[in-house]
């Protein structure tokens, strides 16, 4: 339904690997949404009356929806988003995640960003081994991350950097002596060893081609208005690099805060203003990219999603898995929704309210009536987790996790409001 089954997350990340030599090559834009987001918020199961009997204070009403496809709905906040899914440049991705519960947010975004779903730390994000595996592009940096630190889906990868604030990325100091510090710098990095050598070398290559790129004055095309604060700053920075045609092949831009334990407000509170925010965002850097937007590929998800009863304080508790989409040009064909691809949609969502216990802690109810068979297969139930390159998978969208120790970090992670 809505888009699920036509683009599938392992065939977003493929899109930006369609060719592994020297040459035109998609740019593939991440945007996490940490904190685990309410999928059932966005996409609304607006024709299924279980959805409303589970969130009695807390469900989109279909007034507030925009309907997809008869039984999903989009939350009116991201109305923007609208007209990108009928032209087929928007797909919903269902029951997206890995099947290991787990109620931390930190182990979640790591299996997530190193696509390893059922074992210890790989040591390297999945996209930093996706550009390790790659030809170069262009003669400078391969992937940048918009923030102060690397996410781990990049950890590891050939010339990759993080970097706040792109039109502030440059040499500081007097004119003058810049020319001779410059050369300072790099005979000291070429001296140096590894990761340093790597880093420093990555990092003068990207200042001297960032120095001809007007991150500051352009004017955004199409009619494109970005939201304001950091989230709509890093899309229109990602769009003008994209658009000088240096040859970056990866960029990530993270948006937090969707930990909505508590008053979530999915139609007027805080989710609506951040659902809006986000649908602001990549409304506007699409229509930014106008040419380029085909040779683009954004990928949208977060490290789990909610669970489908709400909780005693206007929010929901963390699930399992949630919905993702993937966005681009003509190549995303999201709207090709195929009734079967619909009834495989509300067949993974009965699934999800179907499961609202703990799997690990079933009731004496629940004991009796599955069947020793059953309860095998639902344990076993998805198996298509990625590794290596791919992007993680379709799981279970089972109710599965309580309590957030890390909220505070989540918290701290949303963006500053301008």
């Amino acid at each position: 339904g809505a888009g699920a089954g036509a683009v599938t997350l392992a065939s977003g990340a493929r899109a930006v690997a369609r060719a592994t030599g020297p040459g035109p090559r998609d740019t593939l834009v991440v945007v996490f949404l940490r904190g685990g987001l309410d999928g059932l918020s966005l996409v609304v199961p607006s024709a299924d009356g279980d959805y409303y009997a589970q969130r009695p204070a807390t469900a989109v009403p279909q007034a507030d929806t925009i309907d997809l496809d008869g039984f999903f709905g989009l939350n009116r906040a991201t109305a923007p988003l609208h007209p990108l899914f009928s032209s087929g440049r928007l797909a919903f991705v269902h029951t997206c995640g890995f099947p290991h519960p787990t109620r931390s947010h930190f182990e979640a975004m790591r299996r997530i960003e190193e696509a390893e779903a059922s074992g210890g730390p790989v040591g390297s994000g999945w996209l930093a081994r996706h550009l390790d595996a790659t030809s170069p592009v262009g003669s400078s940096g391969r992937a940048i991350a918009v923030d102060r630190t690397l996410p781990t889906s990049l950890q590891g990868g050939p010339a990759t950097l993080p970097i706040p604030r792109m039109d502030e990325f440059r040499y500081g100091g007097p004119v003058a002596t810049r020319a001779a510090r410059v050369a300072r710098l790099d005979a000291m990095y070429r001296a140096a060893s590894e990761p340093d050598r790597g880093g420093g070398l990555t990092a003068q290559a990207l200042l001297a081609t960032f120095a001809s790129i007007d991150f500051a004055g352009r004017v955004p095309a199409g009619g494109a208005v970005y939201p304001p604060g950091t989230f709509g700053a890093g899309l229109y920075e990602a769009a003008t690099l994209i658009k000088s045609g240096v040859g970056m092949e990866a960029i990530e831009v993270d948006l937090g805060g969707w930990d909505d334990h508590s008053h979530t407000g999915p139609v007027s509170g805080d989710f609506a203003v951040r659902s809006a925010e986000l649908a602001d965002g990549l409304a506007a850097f699409l229509a930014d990219l106008e040419g380029d937007a085909d040779r683009t590929t954004v990928l949208v998800h977060s490290e789990f999603g909610r669970r489908v009863d709400e909780n005693g304080s206007g929010g929901s508790d963390h699930g399992r898995a949630g919905v993702a989409m993937v966005l681009g040009g003509t190549h995303v064909h999201g709207a090709r929704d195929a009734p079967a691809r619909r009834r495989r949609a509300a067949r993974a969502h009965r699934s999800a309210r179907r499961d609202r216990r703990d799997p690990r802690r079933p009731s004496a109810h629940a004991r009796r009536r599955v069947s020793p068979a059953r309860a095998r297969a639902d344990a076993a139930w998805p198996r298509a987790v990625a590794t290596g390159r791919r992007i993680p998978v379709s799981g279970t969208s089972r109710r599965g996790c309580s309590g957030s120790p890390e909220r505070a970090r989540i918290r701290r992670a949303s963006p500053r409001r301008v």
